[in-house]
Parts: structure tokens; C-alpha cells; sequence
């Protein structure tokens, strides 16, 4: 049986190497881009390995907090937010709004996600 590596697993690999080995050997002027892609290869990494059970939570969530299994969840929660005429409800949507957020930072700006305030 051949090994087939996870797609997270590849570009992993790929960020590590581009931000390690290849970054300190290209001229200058082509740093930065050496860089962005560094950072995309890992940003994509940890939305494969962390994405999947984010939508699954979120979804959780979203469900739970408006009631009912809707297609356009985030787009209810947004109406119902900016209406602004349900304080129970807005002070419910407070952690559910919180906790979706902590979920995409961890994809997108790890470090950022452990906001524990009001």
C-alpha cells in the first residue's frame, strides 16, 4: 500500500520549506513574495486541518442559538443582530458570535484567538 500524505500535511511541508530553506536564498526582491506564500501555504494548511470541524461547530452553534436549521444561518444571525429590537436574544448571540470568531483567528491569525473579555 503507497502512503498518500493529507493535503494539510503537503502544504505544511511546503510553507516550512519556502519560509526556511528557500526565503534566505532568493534575491531580495523576490523575498516578500517568497514570503506571502510561505504564509498562504500555512493558512490554507491549518483551514484543512482545523476548517472541517469549525463549519461543523459553527453550524452547532448557529442551529441552537436561532432555533432552527436555516441555509443562510450567518445572514439571519446578522438581521436579527442589526434589528437590534431583542436584547435576550443579542446577549444569547454574544458567546455563540464570540466562539465562531475565536474559530476562523485560529485559522487565520493564530494567537489572536484566546479573547476571553466582554
Amino acid at each position: 500500500m503507497q502512503f498518500v500524505p493529507e493535503a494539510a500535511d503537503l502544504l505544511a511541508a511546503i510553507g516550512k520549506l519556502l519560509d526556511e530553506k528557500v526565503l534566505n536564498v532568493v534575491p531580495p526582491d523576490l523575498q516578500h513574495q517568497v514570503r506571502v506564500a510561505a504564509h498562504l501555504s500555512t493558512l490554507l494548511e491549518r483551514e484543512a486541518r482545523l476548517g472541517p470541524a469549525g463549519a461543523r461547530r459553527e453550524h452547532e452553534l448557529l442551529t441552537g442559538l436561532l432555533g432552527e436549521d436555516v441555509d443562510n444561518a450567518t445572514d439571519v444571525l446578522a438581521a436579527r443582530i442589526r434589528d437590534g429590537d431583542d436584547d435576550a436574544f443579542e446577549a444569547k448571540a454574544w458567546p455563540v458570535v464570540a466562539e465562531i470568531t475565536k474559530m476562523d483567528l485560529a485559522i487565520a491569525k493564530p494567537g489572536h484567538d484566546r479573547y476571553e473579555g466582554e
